[in-house]
């Protein structure tokens, strides 16, 4: 009997390509201007940073902290709430009719920065609950791997709309 961990390696083995298409097709939406747009009015942008990087993490380690989960929960809330947003958080943007460049840069730009952060957040927060990371674990490769489904897709979208420009514009 086969074990069931071939569905796992099938999903995990997807999934990176049916994100990286769900960028693809945010890509093929967005201009130059919406980015530039986004750098001219920071506000947002700033806000969205910093209640991603530091105000989640703070209020998911107060949440654990003060519901006493137990340690394996409170390291798994801590990872999940150091983890950058990622390619849902564009679509349901998307969907909501949102400011889809504001969204795909936090994503971006929190992802580059996890490489840092998530460690950061994880390992210091595993100290004070009293576990220890392994050493095994690359959350840079992973970081980095995220980046790439994000902001490749985007840029390549973003290519095919400049150069066939009437043609995605009516489409869209």
């Amino acid at each position: 009997m086969k074990s069931p961990y071939w569905v796992m390696e099938i999903v995990t083995s997807i999934a990176p390509l049916l994100l990286a298409l769900i960028m693809l097709g945010l890509g093929l939406e967005l201009t130059i201007n919406d980015f530039k747009r986004v750098l001219q009015t920071p506000k947002d942008f700033l806000v969205g940073f910093f209640c991603q990087i530091v105000l989640l993490p703070i209020i998911a380690f107060g949440l654990v902290k003060f519901l006493n989960t137990p340690i394996e929960i409170a390291i798994g809330v801590m990872i999940i709430a150091a983890a950058p947003g990622g390619v849902t958080s564009n679509v349901l943007t998307k969907f909501a009719n949102g400011d889809v460049a504001l969204s795909i840069s936090l994503t971006a730009v929190v992802s580059l920065i996890s490489i840092i952060s998530v460690p950061f957040i994880v390992i210091t927060s595993a100290d004070i609950i009293g576990i220890s990371i392994s050493s095994d674990i690359s959350i840079t490769g992973i970081a980095l791997k995220m980046a790439l489904v994000v902001t490749v897709p985007v840029i390549i979208g973003m290519t095919i709309r400049g150069l066939a420009e009437n043609f995605i514009s009516s489409k869209i």
